[in-house]
């Protein structure tokens, strides 16, 4: 992991959780993909195969998975990349930030990939740290060779792109934007911030809903008492202009 990565590592706070939304799984997988440490304070705050077992359990659900990690061990990386390809569940990978080096890995597994907006996704060559003399040397070249090329596998499997062309990426540490990310095959969709429509919002929010349905004032009375509700409840599911203008025409009919 370089610098850079390194930094973000100390940024992205661990949290790996599952829980059950609908007929769905959400499961979060935030921090570094790896196996702990001895020094390590807590060994459940790493991304690996073994922890993310113990998440799925015996589910047979759809499943979400929650990605923004920097990276990490990419044997790691593999290790979950083939077990998630080899459930029968259907499983969405959002980047709710970052998936970078072993993250993207991991990220390639999805039957579908969507990047929330403002993320990133990152690949490069693998790294590593070595000591002794040129045959050493060439040996470890070797293994890292032998990994790249296992990468342009799998990226190339996912996007469909040209083992010279992933290669160049690989090479040139490339990072994507979101969009960028979709053009080039490595994700399927954006999933824009304010996907919350107003019809959900009257559902999801009763106590705003109630005051609109029961509350006979004039429009603008009723949208000074719901704007009211949403910043007291810190609930707002959509931008004011247009909540406003929502419920002006519909009292107006």
């Amino acid at each position: 992991m370089n610098d850079k990565l390194k930094t973000l590592a100390k940024v992205i706070k661990p949290n790996i959780t599952n829980e059950v939304v609908g007929d769905k799984l959400i499961i979060t997988l935030s921090g570094t993909v790896g196996e702990p440490y001895w020094y390590d304070d807590d060994p459940n705050d790493f991304i690996n195969e073994k922890q993310f077992k113990s998440l799925i359990g015996d589910s047979e659900q759809d499943i979400i998975i929650k990605l923004n990690s920097p990276g990490g061990d990419v044997f790691e990386g593999i290790a979950l990349y083939n077990y998630i390809k080899s459930l029968s569940n259907h499983i969405t990978i959002e980047v709710t930030s970052l998936a970078a080096s072993a993250a993207s890995i991991i990220a390639m597994a999805g039957d579908e990939v969507v990047m929330c907006t403002g993320s990133q996704m990152m690949i490069h060559e693998a790294s590593t740290f070595t000591f002794g003399n040129k045959s050493d040397i060439k040996k470890t070249l070797n293994a890292l060779e032998a990994v790249d090329g296992s990468l342009v596998d799998i990226y190339a499997d996912r996007t469909g792109q040209s083992a010279d062309v992933i290669n160049d990426w690989l090479a040139g540490e490339k990072w994507f934007k979101a969009d960028e990310a979709v053009e080039n095959g490595l994700a399927d969709s954006v999933k824009e911030k304010t996907e919350t429509t107003t019809k959900e919002f009257y559902v999801n929010n009763e106590l705003v809903a109630r005051e609109i349905n029961v509350i006979d004032l004039e429009a603008d009375a009723i949208v000074a008492k719901v704007l009211e509700k949403i910043e007291n409840n810190k609930v707002i599911a959509t931008n004011k202009t247009a909540f406003e203008k929502y419920i002006k025409k519909g009292v107006n009919k």
